[in-house]
């Protein structure tokens, strides 16, 4: 449902009046410190945040029917609470998922949240189901006081294949599932003007479908191998990040984290076929990751503090992520949802009214390794 002129005119308006002037985007979420030794370097530390915004137009009837209708109002609700809760939790660098492109170039493509970022966005290709106004992508907001940016780089995942068919088998399964997708991933390289530093983050949104969990993989190896022909610094740090749709426990995790997957063994290979020794899976069909990852919030997973990123009535998991290569190290990350709050049975999930998307932001704030400045 596009908005009439008058909406538009006033949408400003309705982010400083339709909004609790109290609203805190952290009234249920706590601070978790994980280097204690963190505090004594304020230059060195840098705050990243990553979030699925949900767009207007993914709110199906099935998924969302037990949501108070008032709170997946876009313009009088989830609109105004989405801008007060990215000005609260306001990032080093920020990166969004289903960041519809109507609203991206009408309200956030300049000067958000501030004067002093800038931002990036590639949109997925249209289909016929939604205009190409109404597809969304991803984008990444930069703060210029503490970063120059140097290069961006695009990446269609089907689209990168078809550009360089020579380097994949072109089977029936890459063909018929990997290659109709219209799944985006964004890359930025940075420079660190506080350490002297070059840093290249990357955002995507993969494929959402769990009957897809191969084509995720796939896409997952198409990004990592795209960072890495676009780094050029040996010595540069990486973020890999963005709503990867899986979870702690799955292959996608299992690649990022342990630098390669086997198809032979891997249950997501088991009836599809993508052949071996290509750009995608090598000679011993083995997928390979270039670079040493760690997740910065494995530890909180693995006490049982994460329950979730994204909640709604029929479904909860954790399957946003953020990646960090190993010259950087974790201060600190904003910790899960109280969960005596969502055990409130008037929580049904979300968008609520605190939480306007189906997803929490999740924000880390880092470090470079000493020994690995320069």
């Amino acid at each position: 449902m596009l908005w009439s002129k008058h909406t538009l005119k006033n949408s400003k308006k309705f982010m400083h009046t339709m909004v609790q002037e109290d609203y805190d985007a952290l009234k249920y979420r706590k601070w978790i410190q994980i280097n204690q030794s963190s505090n004594d370097d304020d230059n060195n530390k840098i705050s990243i945040m990553t979030y699925n915004l949900l767009s207007r137009h993914y709110i199906w009837k099935s998924v969302y029917e037990q949501n108070n209708p008032k709170h997946l109002n876009w313009s009088k609700h989830r609109f105004p609470l989405i801008n007060k809760t990215i000005r609260q939790l306001k990032s080093d660098i920020m990166c969004f998922q289903e960041m519809e492109y109507y609203i991206y170039k009408r309200f956030w493509s300049k000067k958000f949240p501030n004067e002093k970022y800038k931002s990036f966005y590639i949109q997925k290709s249209s289909t016929q189901y939604y205009t190409n106004e109404n597809t969304d992508g991803v984008g990444i907001f930069i703060n210029t006081e503490r970063f120059d940016i140097l290069e961006k780089f695009e990446i269609n995942f089907g689209k990168e294949i078809l550009d360089h068919k020579n380097k994949y088998d072109l089977t029936k399964d890459l063909v018929g599932r990997v290659i109709p997708r219209n799944t985006v991933g964004l890359i930025l390289k940075l420079y660190d003007k506080e350490s002297n530093k070059i840093l290249y983050v990357t955002n995507t949104h993969l494929y959402w479908s769990p009957k897809f969990n191969d084509v995720k993989i796939l896409q997952t190896k198409l990004l990592l191998d795209k960072l890495n022909s676009c780094r050029k610094e040996q010595d540069s740090a990486v973020i890999f990040l963005g709503d990867l749709n899986s979870n702690f426990n799955s292959d996608v995790i299992k690649l990022l984290k342990e630098g390669q997957l086997d198809t032979t063994t891997s249950i997501e290979f088991k009836t599809q076929e993508y052949g071996i020794n290509n750009a995608l899976i090598n000679s011993e069909a083995i997928i390979e990751n270039p670079f040493n990852l760690q997740n910065v919030y494995e530890t909180l997973f693995a006490e049982s503090k994460l329950h979730f990123t994204s909640f709604v009535s029929r479904f909860s998991d954790v399957v946003d992520h953020i990646f960090i290569s190993d010259d950087i190290e974790i201060n600190k990350v904003l910790g899960e949802v109280d969960p005596k709050y969502c055990a409130n049975k008037q929580v049904k999930g979300f968008p609520n009214g605190q939480f306007p998307s189906d997803h929490i932001p999740l924000v880390v704030e880092i470090s470079y390794k000493r020994n690995n400045n320069r």
